[in-house]
């Protein structure tokens, strides 16, 4: 289960401190957003280690996709299937 809070202080100090571009901001920020208002998502995120929703920031930087709807669900959906 991820501590969702835990990853999130550690990004934003990150981030500050300037070890990480500020796209990790942004997506940090929509991750809650969608983890508050998403219950899949949410779902997802109890479910998962927290090195997966590492791994979709990472992504989603790299991406700048740090704010799109349509790529999370896609993500999600390729690592759903995935695992099955």
């Amino acid at each position: 289960m991820a501590n969702l809070q835990h990853i999130a202080e550690r990004i934003f100090r990150h981030v500050d401190a300037g070890h990480l571009v500020a796209g990790y901001a942004s997506a940090m920020g929509f991750v809650l957003d969608r983890y508050d208002d998403d219950p899949d998502f949410h779902d997802w995120v109890e479910r998962s280690p927290g090195s997966d929703v590492e791994k979709l920031l990472a992504c989603m930087v790299k991406s700048a996709a740090w704010n799109d709807e349509e790529w999370l669900a896609n993500y999600l959906s390729a690592r759903i299937r995935g695992a099955a």
